[in-house]
């Protein structure tokens, strides 16, 4: 561009000065023209001056200066027909173009030279004592030459003067238009110039915003799978302590203070697992039951909970989109983006205020996205939450949702998992999150959850007594913790089950062979040491396509994920888990038709 810009600003220079050149010689041509045509008519009359002062007889009358004048308006006259040197100043003279001044000068040449004629006849007549002087015919004659050449002169010089004016006005234009064409190529130049540059500044500040992008899911990443490995390990030792109190509880006689103690180990340990249960929202690794919902109807479902949870001091409105379109989400995760977003906003709001859930449907296309690449674009249920507290400064508005990230004093419950929880659930949803902050105005989050094309899915609940009951059928727990492997052992026999366990799949596949098919149900680990869950599950359905089988697992990485467990082929149950979801899980696999779907 600015070698562009530099070529035609030398052309343009180029183009003007040559047009000047041109205007200006053009112009002298036409000044010299002008004046031949004057001296013609100024040698002309001074020749006819000197002629009548010859005839009348005075003697301080030098007749040199009659054929001089008559050679000068003779050599102009030339000079404007064939061209030519012009008077002392050694001009040359250009012959003229114009047709008609042309054949002008041409009739001056031819006039002058018969004015010459006739004045040398009348010396002549003179000096033989004729009568030549003022008033004989051939004084008329003369006279009457001289006013027509006059007279052809005066026209040339008119034609010349109207001519200069013309070019004059033609040359004034052509230079008005050449600097107008300039000025309007450095206006463009500079125009292009902001535009490129206004367009570098975007570029930079749109790859500033995807460098923080990135650095952000980074950091998600890192942390994310320092949680998956450690939920793992975590949830198979919560497992085990809940299950060894459950024992406990059902063993003790009612009302005796181990009971009491129990609940209370067991109330720890749950929030342990809430823990851990942020950590792998926040890492987009928590296992999730994945189905279509209402928006609408799982924030009506917690008004009454999130007035308890905000307090008196805070309003709380909504204003939910009766259209509103439906997606496909695990129920509780959007839940806990609800109340992990109120609780940021009651938080931000000290002194009270008011407290705002909106909920509409919204189409996200390029225009949005131009400023946020890494967004899909589609139709998005749209959740806002928004609250009149104090603001979020700009300078921590890129950290708020980075792990252990708070504002606040002091360690207390102020673990700064909250908004990284909500930033993990709507990543892990394929949704975006946007917030709009002023300091001492107040905060809006807005959660984009991509809409879902199926059908609202409504689940049924089996009565809790069903769900729980045991039962005398013969179950396979193949657990690598030995720990869970125990405590697990115990829950079942507890619950009438016989029961068989292996520490691994080879150990599980000789013991299924010993059992010679009398096995209803394999509890299997996903993750194991040698041979994988699903593995297992596969080699054992090999001999047995019917075998019922649950999946339970405390880890979260792509193992999980790349077996389908996630999504529903299977059935799974997360670690830590209590005895009563055990049970029901079980109750729930043994009372349906054998298993027909290979998780493979």
């Amino acid at each position: 561009m600015p070698l562009a810009i530099l070529a035609l600003g030398l052309i343009s220079v180029a183009l003007w000065y040559g047009t000047n050149r041109v205007r200006e010689r053009t112009t002298d041509q036409e000044v010299a023209l002008r004046r031949s045509a004057m001296q013609i008519r100024l040698a002309v009359t001074v020749s006819h001056l000197w002629l009548e002062e010859y005839l009348t007889g005075d003697p301080r009358v030098d007749l040199r200066r009659v054929w001089e004048s008559l050679d000068q308006a003779q050599s102009l006259a030339e000079a404007m027909v064939e061209g030519g040197e012009v008077g002392e100043s050694r001009f040359v003279l250009q012959p003229v173009e114009d047709p008609w001044m042309r054949a002008r000068a041409a009739a001056i040449l031819k006039q002058v030279g018969v004015l010459r004629q006739v004045a040398e006849r009348r010396q002549q007549g003179r000096d033989l004592g004729r009568d030549v002087g003022i008033g004989s015919q051939h004084d008329v004659s003369f006279d009457r030459l001289f006013d027509t050449l006059s007279a052809d002169a005066e026209e040339l010089e008119a034609a010349v003067e109207r001519q200069m004016v013309r070019n004059k006005a033609r040359s004034q234009f052509f230079f008005s238009a050449l600097m107008l064409g300039w000025v309007g190529i450095v206006a463009g130049a500079a125009g292009a110039l902001w535009s490129r540059e206004c367009h570098r500044r975007d570029a930079e500040e749109a790859l500033r915003k995807s460098e923080a992008q990135l650095l952000q899911a980074q950091k998600m990443e890192a942390v994310g799978r320092l949680a998956g490995g450690l939920a793992h390990d975590i949830n198979n030792y919560v497992t085990a302590i809940t299950s060894q109190c459950e024992l406990v509880k059902m063993k003790a006689r009612p009302g005796d203070r181990v009971s009491a103690k129990m609940d209370m180990v067991i109330g720890t340990a749950g929030k342990i697992t809430l823990l851990v249960r942020q950590l792998l929202a926040f890492s987009k690794r928590q296992p999730v039951e994945v189905r279509v919902v209402r928006l609408n109807e799982i924030v009506e479902g917690l008004r009454g909970m999130v007035n308890r949870l905000i307090g008196e001091d805070l309003q709380l409105e909504t204003f939910l989109h009766p259209g509103l379109w439906p997606v496909r989400m695990d129920p509780g995760q959007i839940e806990q983006i609800i109340v992990n977003l109120l609780v940021n906003a009651r938080e931000a709001s000290p002194r009270g205020g008011k407290l705002t859930v909106e909920t509409a449907n919204v189409l996200l296309e390029r225009e949005y996205l131009k400023n946020n690449p890494t967004v899909e674009p589609g139709e998005y249920a749209l959740l806002a939450v928004s609250d009149s507290g104090t603001g979020i400064p700009p300078e921590i508005q890129d950290k708020i949702f980075e792990p252990f990230f708070t504002t606040k004093e002091g360690a207390g419950e102020a673990r700064g998992l909250g908004l990284a929880t909500v930033y993990g659930i709507v990543k892990q949803n394929r949704g975006h999150l946007a917030v709009y902050s002023e300091v001492g105005r107040g905060t809006t989050f807005r959660i984009y959850l991509p809409r879902s094309a199926d059908a609202v899915t409504e689940r049924t609940e089996m009565s809790v007594a069903e769900e729980a009951a045991g039962g005398v059928e013969t179950i396979l727990l193949v657990e690598d913790n030995e720990e869970l492997r125990g405590s697990t052992w115990g829950v079942l026999e507890a619950l009438g089950y016989r029961v068989r366990t292996a520490a691994d799949g080879p150990e599980a596949l000789a013991v299924l062979d010993q059992e010679e098919g009398a096995v209803d149900l394999v509890i299997s680990d996903v993750v194991m040491p040698g041979l994988s869950g699903p593995d297992l599950v596969n080699r054992i359905r090999e001999k047995s396509p019917d075998i019922r089988v649950i999946f339970i697992s405390g880890y979260t990485d792509n193992v999980v994920l790349r077996h389908g467990i996630l999504e529903g082929e299977v059935d799974f149950l997360e670690k830590p888990y209590t005895i009563e979801r055990l049970a029901r899980k079980i109750r729930e696999v043994l009372n349906r038709s054998p298993a027909s779907v290979n998780p493979g």
